[in-house]
């Protein structure tokens, strides 16, 4: 009795948690019907924008939930067989610090952004006309207000997932567009990091993204991010982090089909590889260069170097806090952005 009185006094919209579950997660558009048929009945009105699930600590209403896993049929019978709001759903989204397109971009829904994009698109393109003409009310009744601030860019994200189908979706959809949004912009360079979708492939030694990016997209793969490194240190620097990973295949494809500068802070490079191979791939490519040069001699260079460092006193005056630091943070793994003079004016 108990279970049943806790069932009846239940909001109504609870009563189907279960079966909207069900009916999603199995893109049933039957079971879907159902339910429709169901809350027609209720005597009590049941939002269907009501958030009616919490999945990964954000509230979900069935729009919402559909959207995250990607079940386009269901997505799309909610829309417009049961009415449920995309602007309701957009809102929830960005009272909970998530933007809609960061979803899909991660999760790697295509169909579903396939079919909201071009929504996407319309309504912020009438925001950009009301804005500024007194019709800023007009504006947000078609577009939910941006409460959350786009740390990272979906097109970015898609690239950190290894989401190549959702890039090269966006990559055709805006080639022979003359303006890019530009969270969806390929070529975008985020300001605080300095990274854009080159840097990204590098860090997270996905070989395919790299290649795509840089024979398709014709991605910029010699930018240097906020810390001055380029996509060389990036590779080795998660080579150290992720050793079972294949980085070897990025770093020998960006030195010798994208042509980097090995010269570049290549003592850094050296100091911070542990693969055998890319190590000799890298000693032998520099001396093509005229620089011999070999890990060996690096390390023990820089054990001197530390050694030295840490005989000096924090005290002293003529000394320099900062340039210690960042030494220390390379010993330490921390950072790989140290060098022992100035950046190299191979930057170009």
């Amino acid at each position: 009795m108990g279970c049943c009185s806790c069932t009846n006094n239940a909001p109504p919209s609870f009563l189907y948690v279960k079966k909207l579950q069900e009916a999603i997660d199995r893109n049933n558009l039957s079971l879907l019907n159902t339910i429709r048929q169901e809350i027609a009945k209720e005597k009590s009105k049941i939002d269907i924008d009501e958030p009616f699930i919490r999945i990964q600590n954000i509230n979900m209403n069935p729009l919402a939930y559909a959207f995250w896993f990607g079940r386009f049929n269901a997505f799309i019978h909610l829309y417009k067989k049961m009415n449920a709001s995309l602007s309701a759903m957009e809102n929830l989204y960005l009272q909970q610090g998530k933007h809609p397109l960061n979803v899909l971009f991660m999760n790697g829904n295509l169909d579903i952004l396939e079919y909201y994009l071009p929504i996407y698109l319309e309504k912020e393109s009438l925001e950009v006309i009301c804005e500024g003409n007194g019709l800023e009310k007009l504006a947000n009744e078609f577009y939910p207000e941006k409460k959350t601030c786009l740390t990272s860019t979906p097109i970015h994200l898609a690239c950190e997932g290894g989401n190549i189908h959702i890039i090269n979706y966006i990559y055709k959809y805006f080639k022979d567009k003359s303006k890019i949004p530009y969270i969806l912009d390929i070529h975008y360079q985020n300001p605080n990091t300095g990274e854009n979708c080159a840097l990204i492939a590098c860090r997270k030694g996905n070989f395919t993204m790299v290649k795509y990016l840089h024979e398709i997209c014709k991605v910029n793969f010699r930018v240097i991010n906020t810390r001055y490194e380029n996509a060389l240190i990036i590779t080795a620097t998660a080579s150290k982090k992720r050793p079972f990973h294949n980085y070897h295949d990025i770093f020998a494809y960006l030195i010798n089909e994208i042509k980097l500068d090995i010269s570049y802070m290549y003592e850094e490079i050296l100091l911070l590889l542990e693969n055998k191979t890319m190590i000799e791939l890298f000693e032998n490519e520099l001396c093509k260069m005229g620089i011999v040069i070999t890990k060996e001699e690096v390390d023990k260079k820089n054990r001197s170097l530390k050694n030295t460092m840490q005989g000096i006193s924090c005290d002293d005056k003529n000394y320099n806090f900062k340039e210690c630091q960042g030494i220390r943070e390379v010993f330490d793994n921390s950072y790989s952005d140290f060098s022992t003079g100035e950046p190299r004016d191979s930057l170009k």
